[in-house]
């Protein structure tokens, strides 16, 4: 049955419209998305708090709403979060935040506290969804407590496990799931091993019918990994991007360790975890605010060095808009290094960015500009002109 709601929405024209106005109703409706959702996630929280024997939240959520069951619980869970944290609850109502914003936040909040989490509101309304949440991350690890990443880590490893099955049409599948330190210990070796098949391939050169998709490469070089030790170079070091890095402050590895520890991604590292890395680890110290030889090259290469790639990787943490996986990321000069710009290949002029990204920043003229600490892109400056 159709209500007022849905008869106004599908009102709304999407054809024979300018530019502009496509842009702005995707806007207008993410925030009528957002309203949606905290009146669902409201409600989901009013049914928990029945306590009649009926369906809880979550149940409802998968009968009614037909969602998975793993979407639900996660539903019911930032539901009850949104409870206790008005200020999150209040911008999710107003289309400041999104859902996945509000995810993030609970999930924050299960590590700390709702009262705590919910402080990161204006955070929240100024990043998208993906970077925020990695920030979140960062920002409950340095605030739980060292046991608590110890137990969490124990918990994770113990709940680690791999299962396989033939489908219907013949294929053998494999689920797996693992600790984040065995994660990226996995993630990197697979991402190594696909960029070399890529290049086998080929790279950008490769014929489209001759290159594997990121999917197929990545099913051969978990096949090639585990079957037969993979001869990708031996003796020689990986590129930074393929590496397991780890944030750490020197004093963690004392007598007395403090300060924080953690993947790029923000995934914490207990104090065992980090000195069982720190066994078999490479140490590269990073400086900031002075300039060094390894990181302020001028103009005398134009690639970005291994260095300069480890500090990027270090400060941005990926790619500094959607925040994806640095191995997927290149070093993109904000002044441009070919005439007439003839800008430096220095830290403070280069930047993390994906392909999708860097695509936007060369074809559609879009600005990377410093604000704040940290890279933003920025709408090209005939748009704004326009505007």
């Amino acid at each position: 049955m159709f209500t007022a709601v849905h008869i106004e929405l599908a009102e709304v024209a999407t054809t024979g419209v300018s530019r502009e106005r496509l842009e702005t109703l995707v806007a207008e409706l993410t925030k009528v998305e957002s309203h949606a959702a905290e009146r669902r996630l409201a409600a989901t929280a009013a049914i928990d708090a029945l306590a009649d024997g009926g369906l809880d939240g979550a149940d409802v959520i998968r009968v009614k709403a037909r969602r998975s069951a793993k979407s639900a619980k996660k539903a019911a869970r930032t539901a009850a979060a949104l409870e206790k944290m008005p200020k999150m609850r209040a911008s999710l109502a107003l289309g400041e935040i999104t859902e996945e914003h509000a995810d993030a936040a609970a999930d924050a909040a299960t590590r700390v506290s709702p009262e705590e989490a919910d402080e990161l509101v204006d955070d929240a309304a100024s990043r998208p969804a993906d970077l925020f949440a990695k920030g979140a991350r960062s920002w409950a690890t340095a605030r739980e407590r060292e046991e608590e990443k110890a137990s969490r880590q124990a918990r994770l490893r113990a709940a680690r496990e791999v299962s396989t099955w033939t489908d219907a049409e013949g294929m053998w599948c494999l689920f797996a799931k693992f600790d984040p330190e065995a994660g990226q210990e996995l993630s990197k070796a697979l991402q190594r091993e696909g960029d070399r098949l890529w290049r086998d391939d080929g790279g950008r050169d490769g014929r489209p019918d001759e290159v594997r998709t990121p999917d197929q490469r990545r099913a051969d070089a978990l096949h090639g990994l585990v079957t037969q030790p993979a001869v990708t170079g031996a003796g020689k070091r990986p590129h930074p991007k393929h590496l397991v890095i780890v944030r750490a402050d020197a004093s963690r590895l004392s007598a007395e360790p403090t300060g924080r520890a953690e993947f790029v991604d923000g995934t914490p590292l207990p104090q065992a975890t980090l000195e069982r890395i720190a066994c078999g680890a490479e140490f590269v110290g990073m400086v900031f605010g002075a300039a060094g030889e390894s990181l302020w090259q001028g103009r005398r290469q134009r690639v970005a060095t291994d260095a300069q790639w480890s500090n990027l990787i270090e400060r941005d943490g990926g790619c500094f808009c959607c925040g994806a996986d640095p191995a997927h990321c290149e070093a993109h000069h904000v002044v441009p290094w070919a005439p007439p710009m003839r800008g430096p290949t220095d830290i403070d002029n280069l930047a993390l960015v994906c392909t999708p990204t860097h695509h936007l920043i060369h074809d559609q003229g879009y600005r990377v500009i410093w604000v704040d600490g940290k890279w933003t892109l920025a709408p090209p400056l005939r748009r704004l002109r326009a505007a």
